[in-house]
């Protein structure tokens, strides 16, 4: 049984901020008091590698106070010495010391590392910030010698990231790309891409082809054909941890069915996910034209956080040194609360190498319009199968079955053609639409009104 469409978002929001809902309080994990947790100091040395450093110094380091065993705080293995709660906004820490770093000194600490995965919630613009420093910073430091990998695109996109990077894609060509591929609100990685495309970094389709994932959720792996077999990467289902993280989320949010057979196909869907990110990592690294680079990845929480997601998968066909930075905030909009009622697992593995205190802010987005149509592709245009009642295009006297020729003189040929052309609007723009109805030519006027639905 696959999982509804609406199950599948819900999930997907829950592993993007699965680092956040795991340091939550109220999130069912363990967390010492703020008492017991370790001091953050600015003066604290940074740790070089993955041990506290040495060396003559002056300063002194805060570490947990000496305290007889029957005395210990109850500490998570994911932050042995810090509660994660207590990290606040601006602050980074060393996970497996607790000792708080410099950004100057996260550099330092994970430009040694082939792969740098810096995590994410994917509509908080504070994550996404912390993306970009980080990737600015390597940038400066390696520069030509940088390759980033994300997510949000899929391996049959690579082409056209190739050609948008070397800015042979239009504006609109690369959004409809975006949609395409991923679909969550542009601006939110706006800067970043920006970045990218200026300085003509590599940027790594990572993710499963469309028809693969659909497939996947459907039957499963072990149904899929001997071809489509053949074409997915070596899929290892043998880390508990993995499994037991994603049956949690699972289990959080489906009906009685969805928590027994429903869970299957969505494991597997994260399988193949987590596989295929991983190895467009390891492909990438291993080509020519990635073997005197880093990659920088981003992804989902869920997806780098613990390791058991994308860098264990990779280190597992290429063995290069890896850090994870984790961003996390505590600022979680109420309405994401519900998140927070998931019953987490302890997992005795690090959440990461760093965690980076932030806020969260939504992006601002302009006001977005609406004609009030529901479409699909047609040999003359896009045809119209609904009107909103109500709407813009009911009062323009639009009719299901006509077909939009143009719209403000703009030619229509698909009905991504349509969805950007509004899209450029704002409330109370009239526009021209020309339509073909039963064989005439009839042409009508549009009042954009503000959507209802941000």
């Amino acid at each position: 049984m696959r999982p509804s469409r609406r199950l599948v978002a819900l999930l997907v929001m829950a592993l993007s901020i699965w680092p956040a809902l795991h340091g939550c309080a109220g999130a069912g994990h363990r967390h010492p008091t703020a008492a017991a947790a370790v001091p953050l100091n600015d003066s604290d040395p940074a740790p070089r590698g993955s041990s506290m450093p040495t060396g003559p110094t002056s300063k002194t380091v805060s570490t947990p106070s000496s305290k007889p065993d029957s005395a210990k705080p109850d500490l998570a293995p994911e932050s042995p010495y810090i509660n994660i709660d207590q990290i606040p906004e601006g602050k980074i820490v060393h996970i497996p010391t607790g000792v708080a770093v410099s950004k100057e000194q996260l550099i330092d600490l994970i430009a040694p590392a082939r792969v740098i995965y810096v995590g994410e919630v994917h509509d908080n613009l504070e994550d996404h910030r912390v993306q970009l420093e980080i990737l600015k910073a390597l940038s400066e430091r390696f520069p030509g010698k940088i390759a980033v990998g994300m997510e949000m695109f899929r391996r049959p996109a690579q082409p056209q990231l190739d050609l948008w990077v070397e800015g042979k894609l239009g504006e609109k060509e690369f959004r409809k790309l975006w949609i395409e591929n991923w679909g969550i609100e542009l601006g939110y990685y706006q800067a970043l891409l920006d970045f990218i495309k200026e300085k003509k970094i590599p940027l790594i389709a990572l993710n499963a082809s469309q028809d693969m994932e659909v497939k996947v959720s459907m039957k499963g792996i072990d149904h899929l054909s001997p071809e489509d077999q053949k074409a997915i990467p070596q899929i290892d289902r043998n880390d508990p941890y993995h499994r037991q993280a994603l049956e949690a989320i699972f289990k959080g949010h489906g009906t009685g069915q969805q928590r027994g057979e429903g869970f299957q196909p969505f494991y597997d869907t994260m399988l193949l996910w987590d596989e295929t990110m991983a190895d467009s990592v390891a492909r990438t690294l291993s080509s020519p034209e990635g073997a005197d680079k880093k990659m920088v990845v981003f992804a989902g929480g869920f997806h780098v956080g613990y390791g058991f997601g994308i860098p264990r998968r990779a280190f597992r066909r290429l063995p290069e040194p890896y850090r994870i930075v984790i961003p996390n905030t505590q600022a979680i909009p109420q309405e994401k609360r519900f998140l927070t009622e998931i019953k987490l697992p302890d997992l005795p593995l690090h959440l990461a190498d760093f965690v980076w205190g932030v806020g969260y802010k939504e992006v601002d987005t302009p006001k977005k319009v609406r004609l009030g149509v529901q479409v699909e592709p047609f040999q003359a245009g896009v045809r119209i199968v609904e009107v909103t009642p109500n709407s813009p295009a009911e009062a323009a006297g639009i009719q299901n079955g006509d077909i939009v020729i143009s719209f403000d003189n703009e030619e229509m040929q698909e009905p991504f053609d349509l969805t950007y052309a509004v899209g450029q609007k704002s409330p109370g723009d009239r526009v021209k639409v020309k339509l073909l109805r039963e064989g005439k030519i009839i042409e009508t006027e549009a009042i954009m009104k503000p959507s209802r639905h941000p």
